[in-house]
């Protein structure tokens, strides 16, 4: 998809303690009308596009989300949606509340996100990776550690931004941060506030 056809006018997912980036997918299971009366929206709407926004803790929502695709949906007894993430963008006004939140969004300044994948020398890979077995081990997390020996910087970091336990405002900060390397930075610094005992530890050896 070209930068230049997205659509002003998205409806949007308000996911608690959510976010999804470009290039990372982000599987859902919706519950009650008004989630399934999104994916509905953006079916009807032709483009198969909603714009997945976190929903902010003090009320509302933060105003930068990320449009996701619908590439995957089954109904039934239980509906699941499988979003494929393209674009950042901004919120500039909410032209709807009811039943779904549609609001007019703003791309600019996001046009990279639109690239096959990043590459940014300035990743401490080795860093986070060390950090990152010792944090999932204190969160009770199990890991493909096969598959994330394998997998690029950018799905390692994106993915992980997505699914760490992190507070929904440390997690806005990750959608939000410019660059991959800022991102990974973030990460680590977040990893070891939550597990002071892992700071100034030596990275590991690949």
């Amino acid at each position: 998809m070209k930068f230049q056809d997205f659509p002003s006018i998205l409806p949007l997912y308000a996911a608690n303690g959510t976010i999804l980036l470009p290039r990372a997918q982000l599987p859902l299971l919706l519950q009650g009308k008004n989630e399934k009366a999104v994916i509905e929206s953006a079916f009807r709407d032709g483009h198969r596009l909603v714009g997945v926004i976190q929903a902010n803790p003090d009320g509302g929502h933060f105003e930068k989300g990320c449009v996701g695709q619908i590439i995957n949906f089954q109904d039934g007894t239980h509906v699941f949606v499988t979003l494929g993430g393209l674009c950042r963008f901004k919120v500039e006004e909410v032209i709807e509340e009811e039943p779904i939140t549609v609001a007019k969004v703003n791309y600019q300044g996001y046009e990279r996100d639109l690239e096959d994948s990043h590459i940014d020398p300035f990743v401490n890979r080795p860093r986070l990776l060390n950090l990152l077995k010792e944090y999932l081990e204190d969160q009770e997390i199990m890991a493909n550690w096969e598959e994330i020996d394998h997998a690029s910087d950018d799905l390692i970091i994106s993915s992980l931004s997505m699914a760490c336990p992190f507070k929904p405002i440390e997690k806005q900060a990750l959608l939000e941060i410019s660059s991959l390397s800022e991102r990974c930075d973030m990460m680590i610094a977040l990893m070891e506030m939550a597990s002071p005992h892992l700071k100034g530890q030596k990275p590991a050896l690949h």
